[in-house]
C-alpha cells in the first residue's frame, strides 16, 4: 500500500493532499475513533512534515465529528492553509 492509498481520501481532498506533498511535505492521515465512553468524539487528524528543515517543520490539523461536514475535506483545507496554500486562489 502506498502512502497515498493509506490516506483513504478521494476527489478534491486527494487533490489538496497531493498539492501539499508536491510542496515537499510528507502527509499522514489519522482517523481517531470515538472514545469507548463517548467522552471524546471521532476525529480526523492530518500531519504535514517538512523534513528538509532542521528541526523538521510539522503542521497538524484536526477536525472532530461534532463540527459536522466532510471531515476529510475540512481537515485537508486546514492543513493546506497551515503550509501556505491559498485555496481561494484556485
Amino acid at each position: 500500500m502506498t502512502r497515498e492509498e493509506s490516506w483513504q481520501v478521494e476527489g478534491t481532498t486527494l487533490t489538496i493532499l497531493r498539492h501539499i506533498t508536491a510542496m515537499g511535505f510528507t502527509v499522514s492521515v489519522f482517523r481517531l475513533p470515538r472514545s469507548l465512553y463517548g467522552s471524546s468524539p471521532a476525529a480526523v487528524e492530518m500531519h504535514a512534515v517538512d523534513s528538509s528543515k532542521e528541526p523538521p517543520a510539522q503542521h497538524v490539523a484536526r477536525v472532530g465529528e461534532v463540527e459536522g461536514g466532510n471531515l476529510d475535506y475540512r481537515c485537508a483545507c486546514l492543513l493546506a492553509e497551515m503550509v501556505g496554500i491559498d485555496l481561494e486562489d484556485g
